[in-house]
């Protein structure tokens, strides 16, 4: 089973030196959302500070093969549209 290491980023790299055996690339997929997700729950106040926080999954030859990343902005996103009724 391959081997996938999930390193984080919000202003300062935290490597993942232990990694995590899944089956697939899918499977490290959903695991980098699930670990985006805890960050974002648990240190939700350093988010503010950078305004984006990282997730990068390598394999054990240290290629990236996701990387996640959730941002902030004080601004809508372009194009973004409040459905009529729902203003």
């Amino acid at each position: 089973m391959p081997r996938y290491f999930f390193h984080t980023q919000n202003g300062d790299c935290v490597r993942d030196d232990q990694g995590e055996d899944l089956k697939s690339v899918d499977a490290a997929r959903e695991e980098a959302v699930a670990v985006l997700g805890e960050i974002l729950r648990y240190r939700g106040a350093s988010f503010w500070d950078t305004r984006a926080f990282s997730v990068i999954v390598t394999d054990a030859d240290g290629e990236t093969v996701i990387s996640i990343t959730a941002s902030a902005s004080d601004t809508a996103p372009e194009g973004w549209t409040l459905p009529r009724g729902l203003q």
